[in-house]
């Protein structure tokens, strides 16, 4: 059980966990223009991102250009409870939030870093974690800090505590990314036979996440479209990475 107090450290946390599962390695390293969060013993570098991974883009271009091995850490929340604190800093309550995500929730994020997949140098690990997110009542309905909200609300978010973490999902190389798509899809295929795929076999994947994947492996060149029929396209794997 990891706990944590604030939301910079779930990163702060995600950091040293990693740090101290490669011996050796340093934090907070500056390299060129950029300080990176962990530099292990060998100069890889280690990046965690828990939001917004198109923030690292230069980043990462940067360490590429430099042909330094980099890895992204993403915290990819699979539970997550919601613990409520009244204006007087008392506990009042804790749920389980309804959200459901999986691995293909990650291709979201991967709409601005595609043109990293092919490179031998990158890798991406999708850590499933368990989350607390902790929140502060309002006596009146306030904006959310960054803005976003469309409606007030009578709570802020305060943080999030890191629960467990779980599952690690890497991916390195062309063969990972494409074995996520569903088994027995045809050598041609549209959007539709891969849902249809998953749905077969009892995977809920939601379509905007099934049309991501396919959106972020045609840009990244793993897929490559074939023709048009009527009005959908139909793509199949780049020849050069069919077994």
């Amino acid at each position: 059980m990891i706990n944590t107090l604030n939301e910079s450290s779930l990163h702060k946390t995600l950091k040293h966990y990693y740090a101290m599962q490669n011996e050796g390695s340093s934090t907070e390293v500056p390299l060129g223009p950029y300080i990176a969060d962990i530099r292990t013993h060998d100069g890889s570098i280690i990046e965690i991102q828990t939001a917004n991974l198109a923030h690292l883009r230069d980043k990462i271009q940067y360490f590429l250009n430099e042909r330094t091995r980099i890895t992204v850490v993403y915290p990819l929340v699979t539970t997550k409870y919601i613990e409520t604190y009244s204006n007087k800093g008392t506990a009042d309550s804790k749920r389980k939030s309804p959200l459901h995500k999986n691995i293909y929730s990650v291709f979201k994020e991967l709409t601005s870093l595609y043109s990293f997949l092919q490179d031998s140098l990158f890798t991406l690990e999708v850590v499933e974690i368990t989350m607390t997110e902790t929140r502060q009542a309002t006596d009146k309905p306030v904006q959310s800090s960054n803005k976003r909200r469309r409606f007030m609300k009578n709570w802020v978010k305060t943080g999030k505590r890191l629960e467990e973490i779980g599952k690690a999902h890497v991916f390195n190389g062309i063969e990972p990314y494409l074995s996520m798509l569903p088994s027995g899809l045809p050598h041609e295929f549209t959007i539709k036979d891969v849902q249809n795929s998953f749905s077969s076999q009892g995977l809920k994947v939601p379509e905007q996440s099934v049309r991501c994947m396919i959106w972020v492996f045609h840009k990244a060149g793993l897929i490559e479209r074939c023709k048009v029929v009527k009005r959908a396209y139909v793509y199949c794997i780049t020849a050069q990475f069919m077994d």
